[in-house]
């Protein structure tokens, strides 16, 4: 199992952080991640969400992070791709993978806030669709290098390598994960509803896409003192949850056509933003926060699980570049060589 970093770029209020110390911070745990051997980063893409994220151009951070790593993958979690054009998506993997040295990797979605998908003409009643268009078009231009518009055919330059070939989709909806196995997509899951079901989704997506890959995301926090660990995190992280849901707040409660899984699921969400706490979001296995033999513990049962990938938010953007560095290179120490984890070797090991 690889052990990767997802970063939000978040600005809790409370922090203080101006943009570009949390720009500096998220730059701080990519560097800290390659030395420690962890397997990739993975960026955000949100619009317009306030200072839940701050990551509009990952493709920019990106390519700053391959600039100052040598060995970790560097991938997009994910491309709302209503909003791109495909062609675009392709220039700018093929430019950060050339950058990188053949580190980019990328997932893509159809996206789930109705004010991102709005501001860029979207409704999201049509997402469904412009997400199945588009991404016909990016795995033919990723594929040959080559498209077509207007009659005339248009060559990429660079053009996409045949690494970029493969990527991965995100879902929640047990849909998605048919979706993801039918487009021929390794699946990225987030923490939008407990690990139990996440698991069963991943179950019947590898009876329908044996050979697929798998990944799973929750908010963690490492310590060498299990209270410390827990007071020191558990008020960003349960901040960052809170926000997780008013974010997707119009979906889970709205009967917008092609969301409907997301309005049962809202049901379930909203009374859990009730009484959200830490000792839940861990009950329900969204989260790892404590010493290295609490985290390993949980980060044991996903691996258990069969999961290729798991991706960390480290805390919820309320700590301190020196503290994110800690806290990987303590996973690395003491909780990453008791797991079945992968390190890369080299760049471009982490495409084989």
């Amino acid at each position: 199992m690889h052990i990767d970093v997802f970063l939000e770029f978040a600005s809790p209020p409370a922090t203080g952080y101006r943009l570009d110390e949390v720009f500096a911070n998220g730059l701080a745990a990519a560097r800290a991640a390659d030395r420690a051997g962890f397997g990739a980063v993975w960026l955000a893409e949100h619009h317009f969400l306030g200072d839940y994220s701050n990551a509009a151009a990952p493709d920019m951070l990106l390519a700053a992070m391959a600039r100052e790593t040598r060995r970790i993958g560097l991938g997009f979690a994910v491309i709302p791709l209503p909003l791109h054009d495909p062609i675009r998506v392709a220039e700018r993997l093929a430019t950060l993978d050339l950058l990188s040295n053949g580190r980019a990797l990328w997932g893509v979605g159809r996206g789930i806030t109705p004010v991102e998908l709005q501001a860029f003409g979207i409704e999201p009643e049509h997402s469904r669709a412009e997400f199945r268009r588009r991404y016909a078009e990016l795995a033919a231009v990723l594929r040959t290098g080559e498209a077509v518009r207007r009659g005339a055919l248009l060559q990429l330059r660079p053009a996409p390598s045949p690494r970029l070939a493969t990527g991965w989709m995100a879902a929640v909806s047990p849909e998605s994960y048919a979706l993801a196995a039918e487009l021929d997509l390794d699946v990225m899951a987030g923490p939008f509803k407990p690990w139990r079901s996440v698991r069963a989704d991943l179950d019947r997506y590898r009876r329908l896409r044996p050979h697929g890959r798998t990944s799973f995301t929750l908010a963690c926090y490492c310590a060498r003192d299990h209270r410390t660990a827990r007071n020191r995190a558990g008020p960003g992280i349960v901040w960052a949850f809170r926000h997780i849901f008013e974010v997707a707040r119009p979906f889970l409660s709205a009967r917008t056509e092609g969301y409907e899984y997301y309005r049962r699921l809202g049901v379930a969400a909203m009374l859990m933003e009730n009484r959200l706490r830490l000792p839940l979001l861990e009950m329900l296995g969204l989260a790892a926060v404590g010493d290295p033999a609490h985290v390993a513990a949980r980060l044991g049962r996903i691996a258990a699980a069969g999961v290729d990938r798991v991706q960390l938010v480290i805390g919820g953007g309320d700590l301190a570049a020196s503290e994110l560095e800690a806290c990987v290179d303590l996973l690395a120490e003491r909780v990453m060589p008791g797991l079945d984890t992968v390190r890369p070797a080299r760049a471009v090991a982490l495409h084989a």
